[in-house]
């Protein structure tokens, strides 16, 4: 689903090791029939490698994209920082419930939500600042940015509706810098959704409206 996080995470890979891919966009609130035998658990993304021989969940999918592609190599080999790593991505599950709910019912928010929503920017500005590097990964984005990014992209986007969403740069100065920094990269460039789009797909989730998966595959009119 074009405006699904987590596919947007196997996208993020796929472009980085420069693969050749097909994407089949399905609607999430009338699924196809045939999706359980793409994807055991009905949700998206799922990989088909061959024919009717798939795997599911995105990190189990980029930790397999890695190991048969090696080319531009994302996950660490080091165990102890492939485990940080791995940290990083779990640590952010307070952002990543906060922005859905901004998007979806942010009258909901609980003041408890903020603060978990902060402590984890906190975290990840702290793991910025212990490692000296550009990105989480080094000099270029890396596994836990790719992994990570989806969230931080519909912060940055997000942020011209609800100020809750912004990141704050004196607060966060590493953070803010790091955003940026990933604004710029190839690989995301590549797949962002420009700003209309995403309040287009916003105004017609709240409408009631079936969005439309595939407008950003459609030539430009």
């Amino acid at each position: 689903m074009r405006h699904c996080p987590y596919a947007q995470r196997i996208n993020l890979v796929l472009l980085a090791k420069q693969l050749d891919y097909e994407v089949v966009n399905i609607n999430l609130r009338d699924k196809p029939e045939w999706l359980t035998a793409k994807s055991r658990f009905a949700k998206v993304p799922s990989l088909e490698i061959a024919e009717d021989v798939c795997i599911y969940e995105s990190l189990v999918i980029v930790e397999y994209l890695d190991e048969v592609y090696p080319q531009r190599p994302l996950i660490p080999k080091d165990p102890l920082k492939k485990a940080y790593d791995k940290i990083i991505i779990e640590a952010i599950a307070p952002v990543q419930s906060f922005i859905f709910k901004l998007m979806i019912s942010p009258e909901s928010i609980t003041e408890d939500q903020v603060v978990a929503f902060h402590k984890a920017l906190k975290f990840v500005d702290e793991q910025l600042e212990s490692r000296g590097t550009r990105f989480l990964d080094g000099s270029k984005p890396g596994f836990v940015d790719y992994m990570i990014w989806p969230w931080f992209e519909r912060m940055l986007t997000f942020k011209e509706k609800d100020d809750r969403a912004a990141i704050d740069g004196q607060k966060y100065k590493l953070l803010a810098k790091y955003a940026d920094d990933m604004l710029q990269d190839p690989v995301v460039t590549q797949y962002l959704v420009p700003k209309n789009i995403f309040f287009q797909m916003l105004d017609d989730n709240k409408a009631g409206k079936p969005p439309n998966y595939d407008i950003l595959l459609e030539p430009a009119k």
